[in-house]
């Protein structure tokens, strides 16, 4: 009995105590209220804003929504708030709301749903970034800008482009630059060819992996900020190699490119590689090529030109032209001096003009030409400014001699006048015999008249037949003369031949190897004197006679008048 008893009474006791937790229970849901106030607020095509009023003693709220008609729900959980937005809404669709509140941090406790709300979402017209009723649109590259975007819409596609070289000297190594750079928002580069029309790159011994320069590379307006090594490739062939461009930091190969002789210049290109856009941020480039690039070996213009191509198919075409000059012979870069025909630098900054062919004027002259006698010879030899300064000269007769034989040493046998510097010089001399070879051959000294001073020994010599003289001009350290001009005469000391015809042959080196030859002839003849009116004088030319000169050979009538007064004519 005391067992039933006991079974009795633990069975009171768990009917009191689950009583008890169900009353309280109830009690506990009955505090928490169902929300009202319920609201729509905030409609767009795609979202909504829940509304309801806020009760202090609620711990959180639910909410759900869905399509009308539709069965299945959608929720919002753990709201502390009296509002909610809701999202990824249909445009133009009736929907229906509740929302029921919790009076713990549990599911638990909860009150019943809300009444049931309906809301019907906007038809607005929607833009590209799908914002009803925006601002958003379609750029010319083909971008949704703009709106609630955060995109700026992309300008026209205009790249600048810049090269140089370090020196503009002719025939002569350069390094060439190559820089490109881009504002925010303009098309990307896709690729780029950049040509030339003069000089050329100079591959002679390079190999695989040479460094043959540096370039680098700005993007995404900074945030990507690369200093590359400049590599050889691979050799395609004798005129054209691949390059590519190594990161300093990490070795990875960030591009490649071509670089080749092409069309008497140069060709480059490059293409770009794509990020998943075809907007930039901003970007530059600097491609440094050195030891390479030759320029032209003349003075020329070199037009570089740039062909940039963007993802988007917009051509930009730039041409930039570098005046190649050359440093002329007086050492002036771009200068106009020359090497003329003399092997001087003139023109230019130099002062000096060019050299004229090398043509000497030359003039002999006898005192007279009688025959068998001896005569005063004069040679005079002139030069105009510019002409190549002379070296040796001869002079040389056919026929007649020297009286060497009476000539002795300190004999004063002619003079000379020289003028030299284009007149600022001028010498007067004496010819003095300085020794007695032979019976045919002598040396004679130039002495200067005031300051005893020689100024130079030259040979006469009897050839037989004929003469000959030898004089060698003294240097002064260049080939050109400022002008000059000679006058050399021997005093009496020539025998003319015998009747006929006296030849003198002059030939004058120049400094650089020119000749000049000229020949002077004269007619030595023998005077003869008339003695009656009858006498013949075929045999006499040049001959004067009673105030008349007869110049040939002939038979000549004079008129004239005798003693008595009458006229009377002779026969010559």
């Amino acid at each position: 009995m005391t067992g039933r008893f006991t079974r009795e009474i633990l069975s009171l006791f768990f009917i009191s105590f689950f009583w008890v937790v169900a009353s309280t229970s109830q009690l506990n849901a009955q505090t928490c209220a169902n929300p009202v106030g319920t609201s729509v607020s905030n409609l767009s095509n795609f979202s909504a804003t829940f509304n309801w009023t806020l009760d202090t003693t609620v711990h959180h709220y639910r909410v759900r929504y869905k399509r009308l008609g539709s069965n299945s729900w959608l929720f919002k959980n753990g709201l502390t708030t009296s509002t909610t937005d809701v999202v990824n809404l249909l445009a133009n669709t009736n929907y229906v709301w509740q929302a029921r509140a919790y009076c713990s941090s549990g599911n638990t406790n909860s009150s019943g749903w809300s009444v049931l709300d309906t809301f019907l979402t906007m038809n607005y017209p929607v833009d590209c970034y799908n914002t009803p009723n925006g601002t958003a649109f379609i750029d010319s590259c083909g971008n949704c800008v703009g709106g609630f975007s955060g995109d700026l819409p992309c300008i026209a596609f205009s790249p600048f482009v810049d090269i140089t070289l370090t020196t503009l000297q002719c025939d002569t190594i350069s390094d060439i630059l190559f820089f490109t750079s881009q504002d925010p928002n303009e098309p990307d580069i896709s690729s780029t060819v950049f040509s030339s029309d003069a000089g050329y790159f100079n591959f002679t011994g390079i190999s695989p992996n040479d460094t043959i320069g540096s370039s680098t590379i700005v993007a995404g307006g900074g945030y990507i900020n690369l200093n590359t090594t400049l590599l050889v490739d691979f050799i395609i062939s004798p005129d054209k190699i691949s390059v590519k461009a190594v990161d300093n930091s990490t070795g990875i190969i960030y591009g490649s490119f071509t670089i080749e002789n092409s069309g008497g210049g140069i060709l480059i290109v490059a293409t770009g590689v794509g990020d998943n856009n075809n907007v930039t941020n901003g970007n530059n480039q600097t491609i440094l090529l050195q030891g390479l690039f030759v320029n032209p070996n003349s003075p020329a213009t070199i037009t570089f030109t740039s062909n940039i191509t963007s993802e988007l198919g917009d051509v930009d075409i730039q041409s930039t032209s570098r005046i190649i000059q050359c440093v002329d012979c007086n050492g002036d870069f771009g200068g106009t001096a020359f090497i003329d025909s003399c092997g001087n630098c003139v023109g230019g900054n130099t002062g000096d003009s060019g050299c004229i062919p090398f043509s000497p004027t030359v003039s002999v002259l006898l005192s007279n030409t009688a025959c068998d006698s001896l005569t005063d010879l004069t040679i005079n030899v002139s030069q105009d400014p510019n002409e190549p300064d002379m070296s040796t000269s001869l002079f040389v007769s056919n026929t007649g001699s020297f009286a060497i034989s009476t000539m002795t040493v300190g004999d004063i046998i002619g003079s000379a006048v020289m003028n030299f510097g284009g007149g600022t010089n001028t010498f007067n001399t004496y010819l003095e015999v300085s020794s007695i070879i032979s019976a045919n051959q002598a040396t004679v000294q130039s002495i200067d008249i005031l300051t005893g001073f020689v100024l130079g020994t030259f040979t006469i010599s009897n050839s037989n037949p004929g003469v000959n003289i030898i004089a060698q001009s003294i240097p002064d350290n260049n080939n050109v003369t400022s002008g000059n001009s000679q006058s050399v005469t021997f005093n009496n000391v020539f025998l003319n031949p015998p009747q006929g015809n006296l030849v003198f042959t002059t030939t004058i080196n120049s400094e650089i190897g020119d000749v000049d030859i000229q020949t002077f002839p004269f007619n030595i003849v023998c005077p003869c004197i008339p003695t009656t009116s009858s006498t013949s004088v075929t045999e006499c030319d040049s001959y004067t006679w009673n105030g008349t000169t007869y110049t040939s050979s002939g038979t000549y009538t004079w008129a004239g008048t005798n003693a008595a007064g009458c006229d009377s004519t002779a026969t010559l």
